[in-house]
């Protein structure tokens, strides 16, 4: 049974994750992360840095045939794509980037980050040890990654874009352990018993998560604590189940989850809740945007994951529990909507009264990159940003807290312990959705049909973001009394 990198990866985070996917492979989940849907257009973009580059064009599964045409296009030329090395003993990969350097080669692999992480020196010391195991005379290592300083002019500058970073001696302090790890892993793989490994709250973030803890409570102590402070509790117990604990034996945000969830309460400190409305001055401007944050930069004066608002909700109320007025802006063309998104916003936030926002960190910081951005409408843009409430405070620090919340301040999870409403009806469901689709639209993948669909979407998604606040400020007022 070969044993691929991303295998390695897999088996290095949980050996049994590794066991369940060549064993089990009917438990896999279709799922697409952050790199699947930014990946082929960042590998476009850093190829281009290498106009000499030869592809080995095989499919993925074809593992002899990608390296026999590794070894054969080596010949003649300097540069490979998509290289493929494999060893009789089972391991194999593909790299991203192989370039001939005097008689040796350099692996490079392309990263969708701003920065070097762990995880790419260790993906770096398996494709070493295969392509020299190969037969290759290697040289480097690097990792080539975005730039984070770096900012658009009219024209992408490919050279700026990318950082290409040498790790050659970090992936060398590396290497030892990572063929002892390897060397298990293969043996672990091939073995008929599942193996039996503690689960812990990183399971969280596992494919097999279902399959592997189907015992853990919906809610559980993982949700409470943080991590090394769950599993030991979970350990100490022999429970995840929040109902074991004893709730005296915590204090704080802690104390309120355990006991409001075994009590099937609610939580409330009116003096607090009462603290917070007091810095309320009417008319209240409820707002919330929705951005893109595309790896490559497509606009001009913009950088590599920058957050780009092209929509923005607004509902604005007078008075306590009056009657509100909803305004909207959403970019509907395929340029930059940040100069129309900053006007209709100074027009629409008036020069008075609080805006209210559920994360200030977020709306304050697309402030003050429209306000550099604009100067001439600096000084209203940060004039918003002075009146800036945070309504998530009340919930994160649990001046107010339902049990039904789970542990969770989201404004996801408080609406609907609070109301009858919720985001499950929706055309968008959360913001991470609303991002990608818009993109698509950026990027003009979308049909005329597809637009309509999504722009009605994410109408009714911003709308129902602000007025979930409002309706939200309205439970403050109650249960502060």
């Amino acid at each position: 049974m070969r044993l691929s990198k991303s295998d390695y990866m897999l088996g290095t985070f949980c050996p049994k994750a590794l066991w369940i996917k060549k064993h089990k492979k009917e438990l896999l989940e279709d799922s697409e992360d952050a790199w699947s849907f930014y990946g082929s257009d960042i590998q476009y973009w850093a190829q281009k840095l290498y106009p000499d580059g030869i592809e080995v064009d095989v499919p993925t599964w074809e593992v002899d045939k990608g390296a026999e045409l590794t070894e054969k296009l080596s010949e003649k030329n300097s540069v490979l794509f998509k290289a493929v090395a494999k060893l009789e003993s089972g391991e194999f990969c593909r790299l991203d980037i192989l370039q001939k350097d005097g008689s040796k080669w350099n692996l490079i692999v392309i990263k969708g980050t701003t920065h070097v992480k762990d995880e790419h020196l260790k993906d770096l010391a398996f494709q070493y040890f295969v392509f020299s195991n190969a037969g290759y005379k290697l040289k480097d290592c690097y990792v080539l990654h975005l730039n984070k300083a770096y900012k658009r002019k009219k024209k992408i500058n490919l050279k700026k874009l990318f950082a290409l970073e040498n790790v050659t001696t970090d992936v060398m302090a590396q290497y030892d352990n990572m063929v002892e790890e390897k060397a298990k892993l293969l043996m672990l793989q091939n073995k008929s018993e599942e193996p039996q490994i503690q689960i812990s709250k990183k399971c969280q973030d596992c494919d097999f998560y279902n399959y592997c803890c189907s015992k853990v409570p919906e809610y559980s102590i993982w949700d409470v604590f943080s991590h090394q402070t769950a599993d030991n509790i979970c350990l100490e117990l022999n429970s995840y189940d929040i109902n074991d604990l004893v709730a005296s034996d915590y204090y704080g945000k802690q104390f309120i989850d355990i006991s409001a969830w075994q009590k099937q309460e609610i939580y409330r400190d009116k003096s607090k809740i009462q603290s917070f409305l007091k810095q309320l001055k009417y008319p209240l401007y409820y707002l919330d945007y929705e951005t893109i944050e595309p790896a490559i930069p497509l606009f001009e004066n913009s950088g590599p994951y920058q957050d780009i608002p092209f929509q923005f909700s607004l509902h604005v109320q007078k008075i306590p529990g009056g009657e509100v007025k909803h305004f909207s802006f959403l970019h509907k063309e395929k340029s930059d909507p940040r100069r129309s998104l900053a006007e209709a916003l100074v027009k629409n936030c008036g020069k008075s009264g609080s805006v209210i926002v559920y994360n200030e960190n977020f709306e304050r910081k697309r402030n003050e990159e429209l306000a550099e951005l604009f100067p001439d409408l600096a000084k209203e843009i940060l004039n918003i940003n002075e009146r800036l409430i945070d309504q998530l405070i009340p919930f994160r620090y649990r001046y107010l807290y339902h049990y039904k919340q789970c542990s969770s301040a989201s404004i996801k999870k408080v609406l609907p312990s609070f109301t009858d409403l919720s985001y499950d009806n929706l055309e968008i469901h959360d913001g991470n959705e609303s991002m990608d689709r818009y993109l698509a639209f950026m990027n003009g993948k979308l049909t005329p049909n597809e637009e309509k669909i999504l722009f009605d979407g994410l109408e009714t998604y911003c709308a129902q973001d602000t007025y979930a606040m409002v309706l939200l400020m309205d439970v403050l007022y109650k249960n502060a009394q």
